[in-house]
């Protein structure tokens, strides 16, 4: 019964908070483990119980993907101990709270996976014993929709006493939360997204037309190797339309420019927005457009399209704008006018 009630205010807190925290940034999440307390066992013969079922709600604020901070509330479990303080024995049966508040530092080696780290504070109620301590964690984090991330984390609470209580308490957890940040990045995105329309037919003459036509792409982080500024080898066919463009127009131009988030030093930034930019450039001139028809350069961490300070913008921004300018051809076929 105690179980249910601590996962259902669990609940409870993370819908009331939901408002409060929907602003870039924000996180929040729940988590489920089991705990163990060392050295809690000392009187003979005396009932223990050092192990139990703990549960617990986590919130924070992610500065970038490197940096967070976060604060947790975890019951730990409901234990009977027996310490021994000189020729006194001390029996206590009674649950046990945490209060945590640590910067966490992650490292993301994939677009989803992550691993992590905290070392920070603890505060925590053992029936009428309280104590600060000592917390530290490492977990790894797996990103598997828009907004939702799913962790896998052992803490440790270390030397927790007061008096004659005494004893350090190891947990594993298994959480799961949610970005307010990605959440609305995604949205907004989703929003501003512009259907491309096709230019309305000019309608058929009996005479020669000059026509205009122009064409835009953004070429996003996906479009080279990981970790690289080298296209991917899957993603050449998405330059087959802006190929057959300049072959079959020969008097087209075309403008390439890279950009980056501004996450890292601003110069490597720089220099990555040229060379995906010079990347894309080289191969376009493999396939035989020359290259004096191009204009290519690179703006680094300026010009942002999205906010950089979540996950979702910093890859929208991420980019290479490729621009084919306005130009002028004439449709040499003469067509017979219809209604």
């Amino acid at each position: 019964m105690r179980k249910t009630v601590v996962a259902a205010s669990i609940i409870g807190a993370m819908t009331a908070a939901a408002p409060v925290l929907a602003d870039e940034g924000f996180y929040l999440g729940g988590r489920l483990g089991g705990s163990q307390l060392s050295d809690a066992c000392n009187v003979s013969g005396a009932e223990c119980t050092d192990s139990g079922f703990s549960a617990g709600f986590f919130a924070g604020y992610d500065w970038n993907d490197y940096i967070a901070l976060e604060f947790a509330y975890d019951w730990l479990g409901s234990y009977k101990t027996s310490f021994i303080e000189g020729n006194t024995g001390y029996r206590q049966d009674a649950n046990m709270s945490a209060l945590t508040l640590a910067p966490k530092f992650a490292y993301p080696f994939t677009e989803d996976w992550s691993v992590f780290g905290k070392i920070g504070a603890a505060y925590t109620t053992y029936g009428d014993r309280n104590a600060t301590a000592l917390m530290g964690g490492v977990g790894v984090e797996y990103d598997f929709a828009t907004a939702w991330s799913g962790r896998l984390e052992y803490q440790r609470i270390n030397d927790v006493k007061d008096d004659w209580f005494n004893t350090d308490v190891d947990t594993f957890w298994l959480g799961v939360s949610y970005s307010f940040g990605n959440a609305a990045a995604a949205a907004a995105a989703a929003t501003a997204a512009a259907v491309t329309q096709a230019p309305a037919e000019e309608p058929p003459v009996v005479e020669a037309v000059v026509m205009t036509k122009t064409f835009e792409q953004v070429s996003g982080q996906e479009t080279f190797a990981f970790n690289s500024t080298e296209l991917d080898e899957e993603k050449k066919a998405d330059f087959d339309p802006l190929i057959a463009l300049m072959k079959e127009h020969p008097e087209a131009t075309v403008t390439i420019v890279g950009y980056t988030d501004s996450s890292g030093p601003e110069e490597v930034n720089q220099r990555i927005s040229e060379e995906r930019a010079e990347s894309i450039a080289s191969y376009l001139e493999s396939q035989g457009i020359d290259r004096s028809r191009m204009s290519v350069s690179g703006m680094g961490e300026s010009n942002p399209v999205a906010d950089n300070s979540t996950s979702e913008g910093r890859a929208q921004n991420r980019r290479v704008e490729i621009t084919v300018p306005e130009f002028e051809y004439t449709v040499e076929e003469m067509m017979e006018k219809t209604q």
